[in-house]
């Protein structure tokens, strides 16, 4: 059952100010309250499908949390590129949807996004990502000091098609969880009732069954690239979820429920 807007908001302000706490309450209160940008919402309208489908009370926390990731975050233009409002807003949406259910899963650690044209080349690092077109030209990556780099124009295409199971915002903000605790190993902070040893089991059946899956060629709901290992397994696993909810709900159903419970969310109820 949704809660109301006025709950939601002061669950909100409660949770985040625990996190945050470099943020004081007030100061909270009073950037989630402040009016949402109607030019802010003309480029969600224009840049992330799943915008324009969410019912009315998530778009609303969504605002807020939109608000406060713009004003706390900071964003870097690379290779040229100059940050504006529709790149801040269109990567916050996205990153802000994987924890709008739960405000309490807070990015407290993340710092700043690196924000490229395009793909891009990392001289020095060797470091693995679903969206790698080769061992040195990337799409995002996410680093566990509190930085994150993304290919805009692949932040748009992800926002633009919302249901081929990629999209590497989605992706990378996942790492970002699952690493809060400091470990990137596929088991994120979980819900407060959620049980742990329910979550391993689940997420290492499904892992070995989608290693089994790409080592025989046989098709899968999810990118092969999850078997990679747990950590990319999560990051691949949220993908799906969000943007192939019902084959995922069909396919994977233990694991899909896991990951209701996790974010507090059914994308199927949004997406017909």
């Amino acid at each position: 059952m949704l809660l109301s807007f006025t709950l939601a908001s002061l669950l909100l302000i409660g949770g985040l100010s625990y996190y945050l706490l470099i943020y004081p309450r007030q100061k909270i209160k009073k950037i989630i309250n402040q009016p949402f940008p109607t030019q802010w919402q003309q480029y969600l309208q224009r840049n992330v499908s799943f915008y324009k489908q969410v019912p009315d009370s998530i778009k609303q926390r969504l605002h807020q949390l939109i608000l406060l990731f713009v004003a706390q975050k900071k964003f870097y233009g690379c290779a040229g590129l100059t940050i504006t409002d529709e790149i801040k807003v269109t990567i916050a949406a996205q990153a802000c949807l994987l924890v709008v259910g739960r405000p309490d899963n807070w990015y407290d650690k993340l710092q700043s996004i690196l924000v490229y044209p395009g793909s891009f080349q990392l001289h020095g690092e060797n470091t693995d990502d679903i969206h790698q077109v080769s061992p040195e030209i990337r799409l995002g990556e996410s680093w566990q000091n509190g930085r994150i780099i993304l290919s805009w124009h692949d932040v748009k295409f992800g926002g633009l098609y919302p249901d081929d199971g990629h999209n590497v915002t989605f992706h990378e903000f996942a790492h970002q969880l699952d690493t809060a605790d400091g470990y990137a190993d596929g088991l994120p902070q979980l819900a407060i009732n959620q049980s742990y040893s329910v979550w391993t089991q689940v997420f290492a059946e499904e892992f070995h069954r989608l290693r089994a899956a790409a080592q025989n060629g046989n098709n899968s709901v999810m990118d092969y690239y999850g078997a990679t290992n747990p950590a990319e397994f999560f990051a691949v696993a949220t993908e799906t979820f969000f943007e192939k909810p019902h084959a995922m709900a069909h396919e994977q159903p233990e694991l899909f429920e896991q990951l209701i419970g996790f974010y507090k969310l059914d994308p199927r109820e949004w997406q017909h």
